[in-house]
């Protein structure tokens, strides 16, 4: 892979960023940054094979990472409280209003819906917008500040820090009528679930675990040493399983399936670790035949997948925020006011 282009956003202090996402046509990176003793975003597409800017849609708040659908329309949320929606070409189609709190990143549910869970002090919702109009469809009281969510099969599961030192509760919930299905309740905090098929993997502070996706059983779990908390996004491969840690590591488990007579067990063993300074942004991600990493002080480091060896690194700028994605054979990187994309050659 060769660097093809790169953008800056320009002017604003402060400046940190959202990982990038892509569109058929562009890859869209949110900006937020200080203004005026307060903050700002900028919405931005970029044209994904040469870097021209096609539109951008500034918002006076906190964004979070943008979510496409496959209609080239795009939804992102704000910690104002808001959801806004626009079409491929940048135009606004609605303002959806889910309170006042912080909202954190949108999840979309079979192209016609949209769930966003509150962040931060006071947070307690999740909330379903209808994507054509913006309106609610449901809301649930989770009881706390949630983290990202993720749906598969009609259900949208995440994992919400119970008020007054509760605990940590894993929801899921009917993506149709926000009805709960089940929960199961943690001492150790829970982070960022995926839903693979029938399964719900997710890291914890200590460990990484998998559960049911039907009926919320604890399927598997590994335990990690000095109490790691996976507090970043997994990224599944196959078998396999990467993720960062807050201890500044990258790490590679293997989940297996084991039949027996009367059941299949599941199980989740480790494979190797890799040291990154400077910690991890965003989660891995498979570019090719490597795992690119986002290290703030390294850049975009290259591993082996199958043993965690460094093959290789490109140096980023500095700044806050920041994540990685590969699609279509380029792999994007976002970082402080700064995008690089790298493409085949």
């Amino acid at each position: 892979m060769k660097l093809n282009w790169s953008y800056r956003l320009p002017k604003e202090r402060q400046v940190g960023a959202r990982a990038p996402v892509a569109s058929a046509e562009t890859v869209l990176v949110a900006f937020h940054y200080d203004k005026a003793d307060f903050y700002e975003s900028t919405l931005v597409a970029l044209d994904r094979t040469t870097g021209e800017e096609r539109w951008r849609a500034t918002i006076p708040h906190v964004i979070s990472e943008p979510v496409p659908a496959s209609d080239g329309s795009v939804y992102v949320s704000s910690f104002s409280g808001m959801v806004h929606a626009f079409d491929r070409t940048g135009e606004k189609l609605w303002d959806g209003r889910c309170g006042d709190r912080n909202m954190g990143r949108a999840c979309l549910v079979d192209n016609d819906r949209l769930v966003v869970a509150e962040t931060g002090g006071g947070a307690s919702k999740t909330w379903c917008l209808d994507v054509r109009t913006g309106s609610i469809v449901w809301a649930f009281e989770n009881q706390g500040h949630s983290y990202a969510l993720a749906a598969n099969h009609g259900r949208v599961v995440h994992a919400t820090v119970l008020a007054k030192g509760a605990g940590v509760r894993l929801h899921c919930v009917d993506a149709s009528s926000g009805h709960p299905l089940w929960a199961v309740d943690s001492a150790e905090w829970m982070f960022h679930p995926v839903v693979q098929d029938q399964t719900v993997l997710i890291g914890a502070r200590g460990s990484l675990r998998a559960y049911s996706l039907h009926s919320g059983e604890l399927l598997a779990r590994l335990d990690l040493e000095d109490k790691e908390a996976i507090d970043g996004q997994l990224q599944v491969s196959g078998d396999r399983i990467y993720f960062g840690t807050n201890a500044g590591r990258v790490r590679c488990a293997v989940m297996q399936s084991k039949r027996s007579f009367f059941k299949t067990r599941l199980s989740l063993e480790s494979a190797w670790q890799a040291a990154c300074e400077g910690g991890i942004r965003g989660r891995p991600v498979m570019a090719g035949e490597a795992l690119a990493v986002l290290a703030p002080e390294e850049g975009i480091v290259f591993l082996g997948p199958a043993t965690g060896q460094r093959l290789s690194a490109l140096k980023m700028g500095n700044g806050d925020g920041g994540g990685l994605l590969h699609d279509r054979e380029w792999l994007y990187g976002a970082l402080g006011r700064e995008v690089r994309a790298l493409g085949p050659g």
